[in-house]
């Protein structure tokens, strides 16, 4: 599975920066096990690409490469639509991150999509519900959430944003974008479109892959969009602006660690000249795949019960695992949260349901808190 991983990077490198891989190096390739590395990470459309630079024609690959293209194609066309219906209902909104990057990337296909996500005007959230539905989506709706999802199978799946961080699992986040439309620009094309400057795109962009890395983990794409993003846009970015306001949200040296590694991930792929610590980081996004991965979840919420307590026992990890803080109920199970004199049997029905349910993941839980104790 390493070995898979670095040769995804390769390939993947080569592909961004139009390079034709080694004749030598691909020889040695097991383009099974490629495959499964590279739907793991959603990178097989550019993977594809460089295999067809190098002459060779896989049908696995050159059939999730076209699955890609046409994937976009067919969710621009669905997001002009519901871009329209927000123009002329005088809703403003904003196409977010990978609906931008996909356009920065060499060729159509290379950033491949699995939704797309538009935040608009909370105040119309029923109106846009309302819309949704009548064009046959099914929503999944939660008050509690900072979205709502549609989907209309096999294609479409979009996310209608009211913010960008939900209140309760990012509220440090969610304050620094409580009101986001200030530091927005207008659309010239569009009375009601709006984007971000490039500075506060690129912050943005930070604050989310780090949400992603400190909690499941996230895979080499999202270094790939750093790479693409920052060569895009080269010196014309004020690294002082980003450095301060990513600062006060705690991240500014993510930020720099994070962009100092990919962009030697992308110009020297086969990792010569990288630091023990960068290798760790650049394995970290290697395994950790698109969507992370429940250990990587589990290893980080206990490193934070560490880091807040100052104490690395077990039976206060455990304890307050049983037991959380009210604020836990808020989102994960807001009838108790609403009638707290029923609290006790909200304990009760969580233990109950992870002795039937959840009897692996608690196990595996218990044993990271021993590993983490013995390091």
């Amino acid at each position: 599975m390493k070995q898979s991983g670095y040769d995804m990077l390769y390939l993947s490198a080569c592909a961004i920066n139009k390079i034709k891989p080694d004749p030598d190096y691909i020889a040695h390739i097991d383009l099974e096990r490629l495959f499964r590395m590279c739907r793991y990470h959603s990178l097989t459309a550019i993977v594809c690409t460089a295999l067809e630079s190098a002459e060779i024609y896989d049908k696995k690959f050159m059939e999730e490469k076209a699955k890609a293209i046409r994937k976009i194609m067919l969710l621009d066309a669905e997001r002009e639509k519901i871009c329209r219906f927000l123009e002329q209902n005088k809703i403003w909104y904003m196409p977010l991150k990978g609906v931008i990057l996909k356009e920065m990337y060499p060729e159509i296909g290379m950033r491949q999509m699995s939704d797309n996500d538009i935040l608009f005007d909370r105040s119309y959230r029923k109106q846009v519900q309302e819309y949704m539905k009548k064009r046959g989506y099914t929503a999944k709706i939660e008050d509690e959430l900072h979205h709502d999802e549609y989907v209309r199978p096999p294609i479409y799946n979009f996310e209608m944003h009211t913010d960008l961080f939900n209140e309760k699992h990012n509220p440090k986040y969610f304050r620094y974008y409580s009101d986001v439309k200030k530091i927005l620009i207008r659309s010239m094309e569009k009375n009601y479109e709006y984007h971000f400057k490039d500075e506060d795109f690129y912050i943005y962009m930070i604050v989310h892959e780090y949400k992603h890395y400190s909690n499941k983990g996230t895979g080499l794409r999202s270094l790939l969009d750093c790479f693409v993003y920052v060569n895009k846009k080269g010196e014309s970015l004020n690294y002082n602006y980003i450095a301060e306001k990513l600062e006060k949200l705690g991240i500014a040296e993510f930020e720099q660690k994070s962009r100092k590694l990919c962009m030697k991930v992308f110009t020297d792929p086969e990792c010569r000249s990288f630091s023990p610590e960068e290798r760790e980081m650049l394995e970290f996004y290697l395994f950790s795949g698109t969507y992370g991965t429940m250990k990587n979840c589990l290893s980080n919420r206990i490193k934070k019960f560490y880091a807040a307590t100052g104490s690395k026992s077990k039976f206060r990890y455990v304890w307050k695992r049983i037991f959380p803080p009210l604020e836990f109920y808020k989102s994960a199970m807001p009838f108790f949260y609403r009638h707290k004199i029923l609290l006790p049997i909200g304990w009760s029905f969580r233990m109950v349901r992870g002795i039937l349910f959840r009897r692996k993941r608690i196990k595996d839980e218990i044993q990271l808190v021993d590993e983490l104790n013995d390091r």
